[in-house]
């Protein structure tokens, strides 16, 4: 299967071409702003090192949040757009499901915690053996609750700094983009968990002023 992955939901504006199980081209940049500029030239340049039309894709592939809260949506459109245009499916999944999955050998519960440039951060807990919890917003302090809590817990994510102790963090496989892409790539078309739908934690900061006299 060839999928064509897109991620702008976090400090990292990534694209890549997964084909048959591995990763042909890849295009990574760090940035919290600007990707509406930048982000169609590095699907462009992948689709050009993997000597790919869009024709020849089986899905496109978006992260979908929680994160920054213009890249996801910049993300969800182009992908939308792309899919549309080339007649191809788009599923979207999102960031805790791709930290559970890059750490899918460790035994044991584990938190997501995710950069949110707040002073609480977006997390969700898997319990060892269970279906996750409600994701949440957590303070620096609720997370080292937690951790003090239960010793045998461990934390994954985009915020190793908020894990005190370094063994007790597990840190990113790849880029988010790529698990991103075997995840879409295994997942059914039908299933509700795949639509390209923004995932939010919050709502977002800027709103629409009311005119005058407005009812």
């Amino acid at each position: 299967m060839k999928v064509l992955s897109l991620d702008c939901a976090s400090a990292l504006c990534s694209v890549c071409v997964r084909q048959s199980g591995n990763v042909i081209a890849q295009e990574v940049e760090a940035m919290e702003r600007g990707q509406d500029a930048r982000l169609m030239p590095m699907v462009q340049a992948v689709m050009e090192q993997a000597g790919m039309t869009y024709a020849d894709l089986d899905r496109v592939a978006v992260i979908r949040g929680p994160g920054s809260f213009t890249g996801l949506r910049i993300g969800l459109a182009t992908a939308r757009g792309i899919g549309f245009a080339a007649g191809k499916p788009v599923l979207s999944v999102d960031r805790f499901a791709i930290y559970k999955e890059q750490n899918k050998a460790f035994q044991g519960a584990l938190l997501v915690v995710l950069e949110s440039r707040r002073r609480e951060l977006y997390s969700c807990l898997y319990p060892d053996g269970a279906l996750p919890l409600e994701p949440a917003l957590l303070t620096h302090e609720d997370i080292a609750k937690k951790l003090a809590q239960d010793p045998s817990l461990m934390m994954t994510g985009d915020c190793q700094a908020v894990c005190v102790e370094a063994s007790r963090f597990l840190p990113r496989q790849e880029i988010e983009a790529i698990t991103c892409a075997r995840l879409a790539a295994e997942g059914s078309e039908g299933d509700p968990a795949f639509l390209p739908r923004p995932f939010y934690l919050r709502p977002p900061d800027v709103t629409i002023k009311r005119c005058e006299g407005a009812a």
